[in-house]
């Protein structure tokens, strides 16, 4: 199986022998040579003695010759290392006739060795031939049985040697100076018998190495270098390292990490803005020009010449920037250049730009004034939008009685967010000027809008007031006030009318609507001296009276006769009532009889006045009374005539029926146009009695009992006609009358 095995290489691989044979160079050793002629051997001697070292192994050689014998039975080889001690290394072999080849096995590798071949044949022979042989091999001996050629000539041959080691440590970095297409790798040669170190690389993300380049192999161990300039920008790369010699590869290889080759420096942003600034801050914008920036820097400057850094990382797609805790109201200059690992760009534009600086605020504006009441006026307005430089403390309010640009005076101080304001500090019916004004540390705004408003109170009283006697339309007899509206806020106007400068004696009001300035007064007695006085009214109170004015009614007839004549007797008196219908009397003259025809005059009453209590009078007597009006035209016609007889006279007295003055009581308005209210003296609010109403045709067209607890009474007179009227109150102790006129 064997001697096959052996058989089956050496043919295969002769042609490779034969050629390696010629191209090697062999170092022989010739034998000494004897000039003696040898006698003719058994066998021819081999020739052409020649080695292939097998490649991988480090420890077989591959010998072949030319087998120049006929009948040989096997070859003998002798093979030593020190040109002394041969050994037969053929003996186990079975080396059939005609081989030219053998391969030895278990040397060692990186060996030199002198090796001799020589046919053998299993014949009988001499045992001592070898004296004629060029060649001598000392150590081994001739088997007596066995035929023997000389030895070939001594082939000196030499195993390949062991696979160099593996190169370990290797690594990338930079070459210096730094290039993004050059890419320096390191590795440790752990082998002193390389020929050659092999370098492949692979992308990344691919472990299929490719060969880049090969470098011989230096003597001795160490630090080795190689340089790849085929790399691109940016690019991932990984390196394997393995060493070659003969004997074929190193067992192992050296791998570097996976290394990024430098990109090309980025370009420069461009457009550098600062979009906004606040008191301490500076925002930056800029466009982008690359996409292979790792960071910003961001340099900064106060003089535009001497430059730092804000920073040297700023996000590399990000292209704002706000670099706070700057200092209020300072120049700043800003450039910006982008950076990556294969170096930076130039700069953008210098940009110069200012941090904000704090002053006074904004003015507020759109102030307005508003009357509440007498006292108060409420202020509104707005504020102007400020920002983080100018914001205001306080809101400060100045107001002026005076004018709109004169007498200002600071009135209150508010918070920066209120917007409005209630001034209570004023006087009724005064007018007065605001504005504002906001204020910080740093100084006062200007002012606002001037506002103005007038606080509410009673109106202004009326003036000009005067009073003339005129005729209506119907050339009625009337009396004209006339007066001057000093405002426009009142709600109506009392008109007063009095006998007396007092304004307590027949005391006549009339409310008239507001914005009227003339009023007729009617009725009035001829020959009457009236005063009259006026004020103005609204919600807020009244004015003061006007100055009063005052006018004599003059007389344009005789009075109209007095009706309705009573009268009631007790011992020692006559109490006398009758009706007034004119409003023109001086007086009355009673006149009195003691037969029904010669009357003589008894006494003469002031104007309005109805009753009189004759008490000269005789008891038990009988007596006749007529009454009549009077005045400077002339006297009226005497009323009816009375008859009444006076008591017997008695040791007591009957009580009479007493009499109340018209000035203690009150009925209003008079004239009126719908209704009279009327007002009982206090002597009368106790008692029990009736209220009557009599048309000037002497008709009673209103009865009504007192009550004994009212105190005022209201007396429907709308349906009524134009007229006199005449009002009378009853009770067991009292009577008075009154007369009013319905228009």
């Amino acid at each position: 199986m064997r001697k096959n095995y052996f058989l089956s290489l050496l043919l295969l691989m002769i042609a490779f022998w034969k050629v390696e044979a010629k191209e090697r160079e062999i170092s022989k050793e010739n034998a000494p040579t004897s000039n003696t002629m040898a006698p003719a051997l058994p066998l021819p001697t081999p020739t052409g003695l020649g080695f292939t070292p097998v490649g991988g192994t480090n420890s077989r050689l591959n010998l072949t010759w030319t087998d120049n014998a006929t009948g040989e039975t096997s070859f003998q080889i002798a093979i030593t290392t020190d040109n002394v001690n041969f050994r037969d290394v053929s003996a186990p072999a079975v080396v059939t006739t005609g081989i030219t080849g053998i391969q030895l096995t278990g040397l060692t590798a990186g060996q030199s060795y002198r090796i001799a071949v020589r046919a053998v044949k299993d014949a009988a022979g001499p045992t001592d031939n070898y004296g004629s042989c060029p060649v001598t091999i000392v150590g081994l001996t001739n088997d007596t049985t066995k035929l023997y050629s000389c030895w070939s000539s001594i082939l000196v041959a030499t195993t390949s040697p062991d696979a160099p080691n593996p190169p370990s440590s290797a690594s990338i970095v930079e070459s210096t100076p730094a290039s993004p297409r050059s890419v320096t790798v390191n590795f440790t040669d752990n082998s002193t018998n390389e020929d050659k170190f092999i370098i492949e690389r692979a992308d990344y993300g691919s472990d299929a190495f490719v060969k880049i380049a090969e470098i011989n192999g230096i003597a001795g161990t160490g630090r080795r270098t190689y340089i790849d300039n085929s790399v691109q920008p940016a690019t991932l790369y990984k390196y394997k390292i393995i060493a070659y010699n003969v004997s074929g590869a190193s067992a192992g290889s050296a791998i570097t990490g996976l290394f990024e080759t430098m990109p090309d420096p980025p370009q420069a942003p461009s457009e550098l803005i600062s979009p906004w600034q606040t008191l301490n801050t500076i925002r930056l914008e800029w466009t982008i020009n690359s996409t292979n920036q790792t960071a910003f820097v961001i340099e900064r400057s106060v003089d535009n010449s001497n430059w730092v850094v804000v920073t040297d990382s700023w996000f590399p797609y990000t292209n704002f920037f706000e670099e706070t805790n700057l200092i209020e109201g300072q120049q700043y200059f800003y450039r910006i250049k982008a950076v990556n690992r294969g170096g930076q760009s130039g700069t953008t534009n210098v940009l110069a730009v200012s941090t904000k600086k704090r002053v006074p605020p904004p003015a507020p504006y759109d102030l307005a004034a508003k009357t509440i009441s007498p006292y108060r006026i409420d202020l509104n307005w707005s504020n102007q939008m400020f920002g983080e430089y100018d914001i205001p403390k306080s809101i400060e309010i100045y107001r002026s009685s005076t004018s709109a640009t004169d007498g200002f005076t600071q009135i209150a101080i508010l918070s920066p967010e209120q917007y409005t304001y209630s001034d209570t500090t004023g006087k009724p019916k005064t007018k007065y000027w605001y504005r504002l004004l906001s204020a910080n540390e740093f100084g006062q705004s200007s002012y606002s809008n001037v506002a103005t408003a007038t606080t509410l109170g009673p109106p202004s009283i009326p003036t000009n007031l005067q009073v003339i006697a005129s005729q209506d339309s119907l050339f009625n007899n009337i009396l004209i006030a006339r007066w001057t509206d000093a405002s426009d806020d009142e709600d109506y106007f009392v008109l007063e009318r009095a006998t007396d400068v007092n304004f307590t004696t027949n005391l006549l009001t009339a409310n008239l609507v507001k914005n009227y300035t003339s009023a007729t007064s009617i009725p009035f007695d001829e020959g009457v001296t009236y005063f009259f006085r006026i004020r103005a009214v609204n919600e807020h109170g009244s004015s003061e009276y006007s100055d009063f004015t005052s006018i004599t009614s003059f007389y344009t007839a005789v009075p109209n006769k007095p009706f309705a004549l009573k009268a009631t007797a007790a011992a020692r008196s006559v109490s006398l009532k009758w009706g007034d219908d004119s409003n023109k009397e001086e007086g009355f003259e009673l006149e009195r009889s003691t037969d029904g025809t010669n009357f003589g005059q008894v006494t003469v009453t002031n104007r309005n006045v109805t009753t009189y209590v004759d008490n000269t009078v005789a008891a038990n007597t009988k007596y006749w009374y007529r009454v009549r009006a009077t005045n400077p035209k002339g006297s009226s016609d005497f009323s009816n005539i009375v008859e009444i007889t006076t008591a017997a006279a008695t040791t007591g007295f009957a009580g009479e029926l007493a009499t109340t003055s018209n000035d203690t009581w009150q009925v209003y308005p008079n004239p009126t146009a719908d209704a009279v209210r009327v007002k009982l003296p206090e002597s009368m609010q106790n008692e029990v009695g009736v209220v009557t109403i009599i048309d000037r045709m002497n008709r009673e067209v209103v009865r009504t009992k007192l009550n004994g607890t009212q105190s005022e009474y209201r007396f429907d007179l709308s349906n009524f006609s134009e007229g006199t009227y005449t009002i009378s109150i009853r009770t067991n102790t009292q009577q008075i009358t009154k007369r009013v006129y319905k228009y």
